[in-house]
């Protein structure tokens, strides 16, 4: 397919870009290759790009997708070490990658988008922006808007520990001054995070006190190590690393099956994964009853991830660690008593209790007649899978409400949303259009769909608001998102050909205007 890279007058769209992680360094990166576009800036709240792979450095902290699928299709890396790669190779990976392509000069490092609004004479996004490490604040417009800033980066904070004297910290937020080397630790949570944590830690601590009422399913990593002839046919035999990759992707997406209700089409994976990770659960545990029964689930399989790991059940039966189903009733100054009576005493708390979503505050984000997009949506959004949203023209989000995923790497739909933008961007410059905005018709066409789609999985036993609708996942394999987002299908947006009532000259103090309008956390 071939590829617009300006308008009729030789000139290319002004391109903003917010967050510097995964789906913005794939959406700046796809613009030069793709469009030979370089008219973009990138707005990035920390000191470096990463995003979540930048923040979390927790002991264990690695992949829980093949590495080879958390490397973009268009940047392979053939020197991955492992199957499941540590958090310090993935965050390489990004930065070598960025490198490569010269994304950092193009990046506003610690500078928080404060404001988006748009201005429909200028036909124009209008972004506010703060640089955290100076104060200095200012505004841009820019043509199109690729939000990729993602929604899990605040870490989630349990309540009733506020009486804890001792040292605490988020598993996101992981404090590397202080040394663990036998201390009497405890670890909120077992989700993944947790998992990992634990098995990290339990053979440098004193003791190890493990608090989760909910157990995960757990089935085998076989986390094989790639030596010297894995790396080098992957990088000297084209044929052996595409059809390794190609095998990669396809049986990763096929696990979406587990994910929906029993049903002839899911019955085989989702009876398969049950039974591996019981027999899992009973080989790593064979002489420890008590043990199996507080890791056993009793929540429905993939309700919530799957995770996978060989170590979390070994480090459970060691000695110095002991794992507490039973709810925390009572925390003290450096105590925890849970509800079956029993107490102990830490010195450090480690919360790998997971993140809050993160939703667009009121006041953020103003689309097309001042409308709020977050007050308009309230607590069930509409968008155009996950990607375009009405009242926002020229504006794009990747991994927004219903494109989350729980079963592939999230480079897969990354890659695939940041295609449809460069696609809509390509369209644009082709035909001359200065605006192009999804049809409501066309949004509420995906919803309808979106909420039949999800009654058949198992997001909907957790992941909905107080109507009952699912507004995080996408309901199908990636396979399936790529097939519905390979087109832009232009019948479906309203367009605006460049010229077409546009202004020529902002309003004296509208931009001063709008970063003063206050913003409703």
């Amino acid at each position: 397919m071939g590829f617009t890279k300006t308008f009729k007058d030789g000139s290319t769209p002004s391109v903003a870009i917010i967050g510097a992680g995964l789906s913005g360094i794939c959406a700046a990166i796809q613009l030069q290759r793709l469009l030979q576009l370089t008219t973009y800036t990138v707005f990035e709240l920390e000191a470096d790009i990463g995003g979540t792979w930048l923040s979390n450095t927790y002991p264990g902290c690695q992949s829980d997708a093949p590495s080879h699928l958390y490397s973009y299709s268009f940047a392979p890396n053939y020197d991955f070490t492992k199957k499941f790669i540590p958090q310090s190779e993935v965050h390489a990976y990004l930065k070598k990658t960025a490198k490569t392509y010269n994304i950092y000069d193009k990046i506003q490092f610690q500078t928080q988008v404060t404001a988006m609004q748009w201005n429909e004479s200028r036909q124009k996004w209008v972004l506010s922006w703060k640089k955290n490490s100076t104060g200095e604040e200012g505004d841009d417009e820019f043509d199109v808007v690729i939000h990729g800033a993602g929604i899990l980066r605040h870490p989630m904070y349990p309540s009733g520990f506020e009486a804890f004297e001792g040292k605490t910290w988020h598993s996101a937020r992981w404090d590397h001054s202080v040394d663990l080397t036998g201390k009497r630790v405890g670890v909120v949570g077992t989700s993944a995070s947790g998992v990992q944590v634990v098995a990290a830690i339990a053979d440098k601590v004193g003791s190890l006190e493990v608090y989760g009422r909910s157990p995960m399913y757990i089935t085998p990593q076989l986390n094989i190590t790639y030596n010297r002839v894995w790396r080098f046919l992957f990088r000297h035999v084209p044929l052996f690393y595409k059809v390794y990759r190609f095998l990669s992707y396809y049986y990763v997406d096929s696990t979406i099956l587990l994910y929906h209700k029993m049903a002839w089409f899911s019955a085989f994976h989702r009876l398969t994964v049950y039974f591996v990770t019981w027999l899992h659960r009973f080989w790593q545990l064979p002489f420890h009853r008590e043990l199996r029964r507080k890791t056993t689930p009793d929540y429905e399989l993939a309700s919530r991830r799957i995770v996978l790991s060989d170590t979390y059940y070994p480090a459970l039966k060691r000695p110095n660690v002991t794992l507490h189903r039973d709810p925390i009733r009572t925390v003290g100054a450096k105590t925890i008593e849970t509800e079956n009576g029993s107490k102990q005493e830490v010195d450090i708390l480690v919360y790998a209790t997971g993140f809050s979503p993160v939703n667009f505050p009121v006041g953020y984000w103003k689309g097309r007649g001042g409308i709020d997009i977050a007050e308009s949506w309230g607590e069930s959004p509409t968008t155009y899978y996950g990607t375009c949203v009405p009242n926002a023209p020229n504006f794009f989000l990747i991994w927004g409400p219903n494109s989350g995923i729980f079963h592939h790497a999230l480079t897969s739909t990354v890659e695939i949303q940041a295609m449809f933008a460069i696609n809509a961007i390509s369209y644009m410059m082709e035909k001359d259009i200065a605006t192009m905005e999804i049809q409501q018709k066309a949004a509420d066409a995906f919803m309808e769909t979106a909420d039949r789609k999800l009654k058949r999985t198992v997001f909907t036993t957790k992941f909905v608001n107080s109507q009952g609708k699912c507004r995080v996942f996408w309901w199908g394999s990636c396979l399936e998102l790529w097939w519905h987002l390979k087109d832009v299908h232009p019948e479906r947006f309203d367009m605006k050909k460049r010229g077409e009532g546009k202004s020529t000259k902002l309003p004296n103090g509208a931009l001063e205007k709008m970063r003063s309008a206050p913003i409703e956390e």
